[in-house]
């Protein structure tokens, strides 16, 4: 975070004091800004514009008056309404001054008064945010940085750097709305934004659940920057989390068939396809259980309650069945995806991880319907397809560290699957490799 050396904005008001001529409450006003008495000050500018009220010299010093009064007030939060009216107070000066024809070097100084203040805030809330030593001062760091940086946003409302800050600050506070807001202003204020402009915005809409905003955003992104696939994903996702899973797939599609040999593409829609296995994973999972408990208390029923228990098994059965279609559709599309990612750039340990955890959580689901059923063939059977698919995992995974054997987290998954195939001695080196 960038932090700004600025003369103080004492020294800014005063440095040409004494160049032009000026009524008395003027420089009785200079002479309160210089010994610090800058309430004193306040009052005899006030008398000064009540005299003169054309001469811009007397809002000039109250805006001077009114930000250092700010920057003398402890409580952080409390400068903001001293500042706000320091900048519109000097803005009417800027005005007065711009309508003289013999105009006083306080005019060409207008701006550098109020940025000076700014500075300090700027700075004092990037200091809290990057030293450890200053942030343990307080009680509650982050939003004193925020209050720091509200003040400098209010003292120079074009500051990019400092509503960028801001954005970040809120977002540390947990405030993902305000941190979205403030990043918007930002989004306004860059005449072009970069890609990770684009990006940064686009995922606290996302964050932030202003999904439509994301997709606009994303739509916006991925036409200034066609080569960046972030954007295709986050485009997709928008989809995805209003429940258009059709339409994430239609537009991930659309790019493969535009360029098929493009693996990042085949890669974005696996994942976005799977995104969705996983919510649907969470539902027939609770239905296993509901399945087994309703089979189970069979037993302990007869005539009428028998006969209406036995309906609504068989009516969970079949939306359980349709459900599993659903996912097994899904899940194939995405394995399907992956797989042909990782043929077209055999190099991605992280292609080949993905596509493990695929084959992994496809797995799982086999383990559970082997745990939640009674009948010990179908269990068998159940166990039997779990371990088949699972050994695909492991074939990936062991891809996935065949290029990348320093990663943690692909021998920790081999160790899981070592573990479930017994396979003693493999585990044992993946246990050692993952640093369990």
């Amino acid at each position: 975070m960038k932090s700004f050396s600025l003369l103080s904005p004492l020294a800014v008001a005063i440095l040409l004091v004494g160049c032009t001529t000026v009524s008395p409450l003027v420089k009785e006003t200079q002479d309160n800004i210089g010994t610090g008495n800058y309430e004193a000050a306040l009052e005899s500018a006030e008398l000064a514009i009540e005299e003169n009220p054309t001469n811009g010299l007397g809002q000039y010093y109250k805006a001077v008056a009114l930000g250092s009064i700010g920057q003398e007030t402890d409580q952080v939060a409390a400068r903001r309404g001293y500042y706000a009216d320091a900048l519109s107070t000097m803005e009417e000066a800027k005005s007065l001054f711009d309508a003289l024809e013999d105009r006083p070097d306080e005019a060409d100084n207008t701006d550098n008064v109020l940025r000076s203040i700014w500075a300090d805030e700027h700075n004092s809330a990037v200091e809290i945010l990057t030293v450890d030593s200053i942030a343990a001062s307080y009680e509650d760091p982050n939003q004193v940085a925020v209050d720091h940086l509200l003040n400098a946003t209010k003292l120079a409302p074009d500051s990019v750097i400092s509503h960028s800050v801001l954005s970040s600050a809120y977002y540390r506070t947990g405030d993902i709305a305000s941190a979205t807001n403030a990043y918007e202003t930002v989004m306004d204020l860059i005449p072009t934004p970069e890609a990770d402009d684009y990006n940064y915005m686009i995922n606290l809409f996302l964050a932030s659940q202003r999904f439509e905003d994301a997709r606009d955003l994303a739509t916006e992104a991925q036409s200034t920057f066609p080569d960046d696939e972030r954007f295709i994903q986050y485009l997709a996702d928008s989809y995805l989390q209003t429940g258009e899973t059709d339409k994430a797939i239609e537009i991930v599609e659309d790019l493969i068939a535009s360029d098929p040999t493009n693996p990042q593409y085949r890669l974005v829609l696996g994942t976005q396809v799977y995104q969705t296995v996983t919510e649907l994973t969470d539902q027939i999972s609770e239905m296993y259980v509901e399945l087994y408990d309703q089979s189970q208390a069979l037993s302990g029923l007869s005539g009428d309650a028998k006969t209406e228990a036995e309906a609504a098994l068989a009516e969970l059965q079949e939306e359980a069945d349709a459900l599993e279609a659903e996912i097994e559709g899904y899940t194939d599309l995405a394995i399907e995806q992956v797989t042909r990612a990782t043929e077209l750039d055999p190099t991605s340990s992280n292609t080949f991880n993905i596509l493990g955890v695929i084959y992994q959580n496809k797995s799982a689901l086999y383990f559970e319907k082997r745990n939640n059923t009674a009948d010990y063939d179908l269990a068998d059977e159940y166990d039997a397809q779990a371990r088949e698919v699972l050994d695909l995992a492991r074939v990936a995974y062991e891809k996935a560290t065949e290029l990348d054997g320093d990663n943690p987290e692909y021998w920790q998954s081999l160790f899981q699957i070592y573990t479930t195939l017994n396979m003693p001695e493999k585990a044992q080196e993946a246990m050692e490799k993952a640093g369990i």
